[in-house]
């Protein structure tokens, strides 16, 4: 072999090993796929359009409790919510799919087949509603919604990091308080339920989607997710429609009675026990789909409604709220007692409350006394 022939081997020789030390070093360069597991906390804009087929593993698989990082004092009390896996393939034509409803009612008399709309409204509602940042948290993720002009009010409580939270209650809000000013609603109809429960539903479902669409588009915001608890009063059907999802309450004052006419979505609905029992078991924005809680009533004149977010709730107890409402007639001062009242227990969470009264048809605000017929 000649030396011509012995530098023409080495030199491929040389070749080779430096094409597979190159192609080594690709293999184990290649990144392994990520686990994928949504990891949720509470805390409280068009999405890109996509949608996300359910994951029949991922809605099989027991819920698991997580925390995240807060950037928030450690003394806060922080709302958890039990996650599983959140691989959602996606596909470039948004699909909003019909929630699962739980229907209950809560007066016998909602439990028949709505009357149909009379030519007058047989009641009109007025709303004060009032948020505020409470004294520990560093901002406010809590959001309402205020809709006199189509009796829809909402509040909503976000959670997720990096300001998630604040923009999923912001997106939530929007979204429901958009569809009903269109009166366009994506997505089938429920059967069984009156049309204007269902169309509450399916804003909600709405919500839900831009939340998730908001979060694929920017992987920090993975998780958010936010609480709703939305009160649509029908004046002409003398019909409500409260929808509910996470612990953010509904409460009626009636002829002095306070009742709670909304159930906190918890872990302890899953046999959890212990401190983990008071996590959220779910929230609007963390799944391809939200089961939802729908409770009708029939309104009464006089009737005070309550909506708030649990900064309220977790420093107030039921019978202190109430005494504020039946002592205050004042809905404004009314207001500001309870938000006053739950910072001076520690204020350890954002408090959102809007207070709703039932009126006569013919009066309007400020034309104090309020004077009721009789019941």
């Amino acid at each position: 072999m000649t030396e011509t022939d012995v530098g023409v081997m080495m030199t491929l020789f040389a070749g080779v090993a430096a094409l597979g030390y190159f192609l080594g070093r690709r293999r184990r360069r290649a990144p392994r796929p990520a686990a994928t597991a949504a990891t949720i906390i509470t805390a409280t804009t068009s999405a890109a359009e996509a949608s996300r087929e359910p994951d029949a593993e991922a809605t099989a698989t027991e819920p698991q409790i997580a925390k995240m990082g807060d950037d928030d004092v450690d003394d806060v009390d922080i709302t958890k919510v039990g996650a599983t896996a959140s691989g959602r393939p996606q596909s470039p034509v948004r699909t909003i799919y019909q929630p699962p409803v739980e229907h209950s009612v809560s007066d016998p008399e909602a439990d028949v087949d709505e009357p149909p709309p009379q030519d007058e409204s047989m009641f009109l509602v007025h709303a004060t509603a009032q948020t505020d940042t409470g004294l520990r948290r560093k901002r406010n993720e809590d959001s309402l919604l205020v809709l006199e002009s189509v009796s829809l009010f909402v509040v909503a409580d976000g959670m997720g990091g990096y300001r998630g939270g604040e923009l999923a209650s912001q997106l939530a809000v929007k979204a429901i308080g958009a569809a009903a000013t269109a009166n366009k609603y994506e997505g089938p109809p429920h059967e069984g339920i009156p049309l204007e429960a269902s169309e509450l539903a399916r804003a909600i479902q709405m919500a839900n989607a831009d939340i998730q669409d908001a979060a694929a588009a920017k992987p920090e915001l993975e998780g958010m997710g936010t609480t709703i608890c939305a009160a649509r009063f029908s004046p002409t059907k003398a019909r409500l429609h409260i929808a509910h999802v996470g612990d953010s309450r509904c409460y009626r004052l009636r002829d002095g009675v306070f009742k709670a006419m909304t159930a906190d979505h918890t872990m302890a609905d899953h046999g959890v026990s212990g401190p983990e029992s008071a996590h959220l078991s779910r929230a609007v924005g963390i799944w391809p789909t939200v089961p939802i809680d729908i409770i009708s009533a029939v309104p009464r004149l006089g009737d005070v409604y309550l909506l708030c977010s649990d900064g309220l709730t977790k420093m107030l107890t039921d019978n202190v709220i109430g005494n504020v409402l039946r002592s205050e007639e004042d809905p404004k001062a009314a207001v500001e007692r309870l938000v006053v009242f739950a910072n001076s227990k520690g204020g350890k969470d954002n408090i959102t409350v809007i207070l709703v009264r039932v009126t006569p048809s013919n009066w309007k605000p400020g034309e104090e006394p309020l004077v009721l017929p009789p019941t």
